[in-house]
């Protein structure tokens, strides 16, 4: 018989309770998470549908496990299972690219690493992460162009580009199949 999916919890009563907890204002926490305060009203009201990257902002800003915004892990002694349904991930601008996370979400450690996959053409375009992050992408299939600042380098199955990405940077699909890769973000120490 198969698993029945529980909905995610409603992350905007999560927000205004976490923010409530804490004391804070919606001005408060917009400083917080460089989240704009209509933006946050909205998100707490239930009337946007925020993107991941906006929820990991949320949780980071207010202390939360990001589990308590729908991970379905069942753990037996030493071995934890992620349901691929439960894996938290985001989509680029263009639809076309899609960053699973695949290190545990409420663990802080000085490493982040992600499946990235992508149709031809799709581009994920990244602003600046903090000063000294830099990123590693190994491809695994199809043609990888990798742009950070200035310079461009292109990757095939098995090649790895290392850059900056404490400037503006983005990662590309520039062959006629689909595209995977595995990324690394090592975070400043």
């Amino acid at each position: 018989m198969p698993k029945k999916l529980v909905p995610p919890p409603h992350l905007g009563a999560i927000v205004r309770k976490a923010r409530k907890d804490h004391n804070l204002t919606l001005e408060m926490l917009a400083e917080r998470c460089g989240v704009s305060k209509s933006m946050l009203s909205q998100i707490e009201r239930g009337a946007v549908n925020p993107t991941f990257t906006l929820v990991w902002n949320l949780t980071q800003a207010l202390g939360l496990d990001l589990s308590l915004l729908g991970e379905r892990a069942v753990s037996d002694h030493m071995i934890t299972h992620i349901p691929a349904y439960s894996t938290p991930s985001k989509g680029s601008a263009d639809g076309k690219c899609l960053v699973k996370l695949l290190n545990p979400p409420r663990t802080a450690m000085p490493v982040e690493w992600y499946d990235y996959s992508a149709e031809p053409g799709g581009s994920l375009v990244s602003e600046p992460h903090a000063a000294g992050t830099m990123e590693h992408l190994t491809c695994i299939s199809g043609t990888i162009e990798v742009q950070a600042g200035d310079l461009r380098a292109e990757a095939h199955a098995g090649d790895t580009l290392r850059y900056r990405a404490d400037q503006p940077h983005a990662i590309k699909n520039v062959g006629s199949d689909k595209a995977q890769a595995f990324l690394v973000v090592a975070l400043p120490q």
